[in-house]
């Protein structure tokens, strides 16, 4: 595979690349697509990132959507503009660092895995895992905890988030989750530094 390096502070007008790999500054004025994306520095993109892998551990901001096979985040990702809608899809979503995606802003992956900090409307997923860390830094930076307005998945297990609404099948409510309305029809376990205003649903409660 044909290896693409940037480094130093770069103007591009998007295009398709193999793998890429961003060590200084990098603005791309449209599209960009690339086969494998490492982001060790920080990446701009005015328009849409389409990747297969995509690996971030500096800053990525992309204001349009993202789609993606494998998405890897130990560093600091922000998708959108304000004002309009945006949306990340992959098949798995790894976050160690930081996600937030702008305004009415949609996460779809088949499976999310976040010891970090999600920050967005809605997540729609098969299973969703969020336990966010409570490092002093992150939490500066996170206000706190992931906030997200609806989280929809088959399997969740969630820690240290914020929601409106919570709704699938067999849930975790870990310690610090602060929910309005859950709703589960399978098994339910609730941590008991968890606050949730209503439950709903066939479910079985599972005290651990």
């Amino acid at each position: 595979m044909q290896r693409t390096d940037f480094d130093g502070i770069l103007n591009i007008a998007g295009g398709e690349y193999e793998h890429l790999t961003i060590d200084g500054i990098c603005n791309s004025s449209g599209t960009l697509k690339a086969q494998e994306l490492d982001v060790d520095g920080v990446l701009n993109v005015d328009e849409n990132l389409e990747v297969g892998k995509f690996d971030c551990d500096g800053l990525a901001n992309v204001k349009g959507n993202v789609r993606a096979d494998t998405v890897d985040v130990d560093g600091y990702m922000n998708i959108g503009r304000k004002g309009a809608p945006s949306k990340l899809e992959a098949n798995e979503i790894f976050c160690r660092g930081m996600i937030t995606v702008l305004g009415a802003g949609e996460i779809n992956a088949d499976s999310i895995d976040a010891e970090g900090f999600i920050n967005a409307a809605e997540i729609v997923g098969e299973k969703v895992k969020i336990k966010s860390q409570q490092s002093i830094l992150m939490k500066w930076l996170a206000n706190k905890w992931s906030k997200v307005d609806t989280i929809e998945a088959t399997n969740i297990e969630i820690s240290g988030v914020t929601a409106k609404v919570v709704n699938g099948h067999d849930i975790i409510v870990g310690a610090d989750c602060v929910i309005d309305k859950l709703d589960c029809n399978g098994r339910l376990v609730i941590h008991p530094s968890a606050t949730i205003k209503e439950i709903t649903g066939d479910h079985v409660r599972i005290t651990n």
